[in-house]
């Protein structure tokens, strides 16, 4: 028997095995859609693996998330910063609670540098939450900050100077700062991981 035999006689072999294999028992056809029903909880598991785990870990720092970003520019077009931010800020750092409306935030930034509509705190414009939503009152949010970051210091808040759009801004060490108060029903978790 040549090569060319040979060949021709194991392709046909294989031809005879390929359409034996398109006749679909019904155990074979249940045995398909097995596979196919476990491949789709693999992926869905997949899927719910990430969420749980960023869930976790959202859990584990008391409901807390860290950002950076470059500018002011890049943080407001991520709509991540508030407007009266300069587009020139950079280092911008913070820190907010997911389950609330605190926000803590850091930049190098000049004063000079805010909107003319920002307030300067005084005995006729003290600090005071200004809610922005429904019918929740300056009386519905705690006046000290809660969240933790390396860069921030207990009772900071209280030093800012000025009042821009409901947030408590002000100057320490060269960095502008800047503060949103948390609603007294939120309830606080301990953050283990201070940015």
């Amino acid at each position: 028997m040549t090569q060319h035999e040979n060949h021709h006689d194991h392709h046909r072999s294989t031809h005879r095995t390929d359409v034996s294999a398109v006749t679909t028992s019904p155990v074979r056809r249940y045995r398909g859609v097995g596979v196919l029903a476990l491949a789709s909880v693999v992926a869905v598991t997949t899927t719910a693996c990430g969420a749980i785990s960023e869930a976790l870990q959202d859990r584990s720092s008391g409901h807390t998330k860290a950002f950076t970003y470059d500018s002011g520019a890049d943080g407001k077009a991520d709509e991540g910063l508030p407007s009266w931010v300069s587009d020139d800020a950079s280092d911008v750092r913070g820190v907010f609670r997911t389950t609330g409306d605190e926000v803590i935030l850091t930049m190098d930034a000049d004063v000079a540098s805010l909107p003319s509509d920002c307030t300067s705190v005084d005995a006729d414009h003290p600090l005071v939450a200004e809610p922005a939503r429904g019918t929740l009152t300056a009386d519905d949010y705690r006046t000290g900050s809660t969240l933790k970051a390396s860069w921030w210091t207990a009772g900071q808040e209280q030093d800012a100077t000025l009042q821009c759009d409901g947030w408590w801004v002000g100057t320490k060490d060269g960095a502008l700062f800047a503060f949103t108060p948390e609603l007294k029903a939120v309830k606080i978790e301990d953050q283990l991981d201070p940015a």
